[in-house]
């Protein structure tokens, strides 16, 4: 036999009903404030000029045919990043300011920062401790205020201390 539908029932079917809804939403609300925050753009024309600008210094740094090898590895009080730049006909260029920037894919805060020394052949410097997980290397060189190079690269940083 079926039991007979009551208000009680229904009472209780409505409060589980708007209770799941309610989880829901605080559980969206949270996840929507505490994870990617994404961007927006005040000027966008601003913005398309600029992107025309990176576009025309990287044919700038093309055309110079330089080539950059760049190797990071984990070191006890930080990130050592190496860089050598070699000109087209494989000479190294020595005169420059490098710096080497780990940028965090979504917090500003935890992005960072060092500049490379040159030996005179290479430049090698090192950055705070990086925590695990997937960066941004980014690598620019200049001379005075110009700048000649940059590179962006993706890459993942992995846990040293469980190995």
């Amino acid at each position: 036999m079926s039991e007979q539908l009551t208000g009680r029932h229904v009472l209780a079917w409505l409060g589980a009903f708007f209770g799941v809804m309610f989880a829901v939403n605080v559980t969206m609300i949270y996840l929507a404030i505490h994870t990617l925050h994404g961007s927006e753009l005040e000027n966008s024309y601003d913005a398309s000029q600029a992107y025309n600008k990176r576009i025309a210094d990287a044919r700038e740094q093309d055309q110079r045919g330089w080539k950059v090898n760049v190797m990071t590895r984990a070191e006890g009080e930080g990130e050592r990043v190496m860089a050598e730049f070699r000109d087209r006909n494989g000479a190294p260029i020595s005169d420059l300011e490098v710096t080497a920037r780990f940028q965090h894919p979504f917090d500003e805060a935890q992005d960072r920062e060092t500049t490379l020394a040159s030996d005179g052949l290479d430049y090698e410097g090192i950055a705070t401790p990086v925590p695990p997980g997937r960066w941004t290397l980014v690598i620019e060189a200049s001379r005075g205020s110009q700048r000649l190079f940059r590179s962006e690269n993706k890459l993942a940083v992995a846990d040293t201390a469980a190995n």
